[in-house]
């Protein structure tokens, strides 16, 4: 079992007991799982996104998912503001150290991997929009 933690929510690699078949799902610390992000995941796998972009994109969700949890934001209703926090908290916040030991120095995201971040988001909340889970005008917001 190969599991990303990232805070509350995080991406897991679930394993079809009947075809062995993978996906990657969303859950929550109790192992619920978040049912629109791992249908947003789902949706990927039907329209034929390969394996890797699946995990990612689950990670990257999982990571949006905590940040609202953690700032009081409801994730459908994210208006602007709250998204250009979250852009800014992406590059602002040092990441976890690597290994075991101390860091030795703080590692910060790129700019281009908070965007790519912000685009999977982007894709997240239009396909919330098209399954009534999330309002029209936050979708349009975004284009």
């Amino acid at each position: 079992m190969f599991v990303i933690m990232i805070g509350k929510y995080r991406a897991e690699r679930a394993v079809s007991p009947v075809d062995e078949s993978v996906a990657w799902v969303v859950v929550d610390e109790v192992f619920a799982l978040h049912m629109e992000a791992s249908s947003f995941l789902a949706g990927l796998r039907s329209a034929g996104r390969s394996p890797n972009t699946e995990r990612v994109y689950a990670g990257r969700v999982a990571l949006y998912l905590c940040w609202c949890a953690g700032h009081g934001v409801d994730w459908s209703r994210a208006g602007m503001l709250d998204l250009g926090r979250f852009l800014r908290w992406l590059v602002a916040e040092p990441l976890p150290p690597r290994g075991r030991g101390p860091a030795i120095q703080a590692r910060y995201r790129r700019e281009s991997t908070a965007n790519a971040v912000m685009t999977t988001v982007c894709e997240f909340l239009r396909f919330g929009t098209r399954n009534g889970w999330v309002p029209a005008e936050i979708s349009a917001s975004l284009s």
